[in-house]
């Protein structure tokens, strides 16, 4: 009975240094990226939101099921091959051609958690298009350095295409005077 007393002991003495240290670390972070696109908000918004077209130009996302819609939980695919990873978020906020918020987490709710918006501001005759992602939860912060590094490379990818894919659409046929 001692001996079951100790491990018992020891067990939880482990699971609170764990902790602690897992506190410790923790750190809210989050990556912000953006680009100009040369088309109105709701030719970007267009182009984002037409997600079965995804598999044909976005880096990023290799596949988006699920309607974007407030409350719906969407199921996206990040990579390709044995490098992807399947996402259920919840969409927050969709305000056609200004913003789509979508959150998700990886095991339980609290472990870790991404926030991903998109925000879509008109500049001149183009659109502003900033692309975050807030980073919460208990394994945040130091130890996910790696990941929001490729995060945002990632994320500027995504942009690039955005931006190659709908200037593309919209491009206006140039006149050229017949003789």
């Amino acid at each position: 009975m001692n001996f079951l007393r100790r491990l018992l002991l020891c067990v939880a003495v482990l699971c609170g240094v764990v902790l602690v240290s897992l506190l410790a670390l923790r750190k809210n972070s989050s990556i912000q990226t953006e680009v100009w696109i040369d088309a109105s908000p709701q030719q970007v918004w267009s182009t984002l939101t037409a997600t079965a077209e995804y598999p044909s130009w976005n880096p990023m996302i290799s596949r988006l099921d699920g309607d974007l819609r407030e409350g719906n939980v969407i199921a996206f695919t990040q990579g390709s091959g044995s490098q992807n990873m399947t996402f259920h978020p919840k969409i927050l906020c969709v305000r056609p051609a200004r913003e789509l918020t979508w959150k998700g987490h990886i095991g339980i709710p609290g472990i870790f958690d991404a926030e991903r918006h998109f925000y879509l501001e008109r500049r001149g005759e183009g659109t502003d298009l900033i692309q975050s992602e807030e980073f919460t939860g208990l394994l945040a912060g130091r130890l996910t350095a790696g990941i929001l590094r490729e995060t945002a490379a990632q994320m500027n990818g995504m942009n690039s295409a955005l931006k190659q894919r709908t200037e593309l659409l919209v491009q206006r046929p140039v006149n050229i005077g017949v003789r």
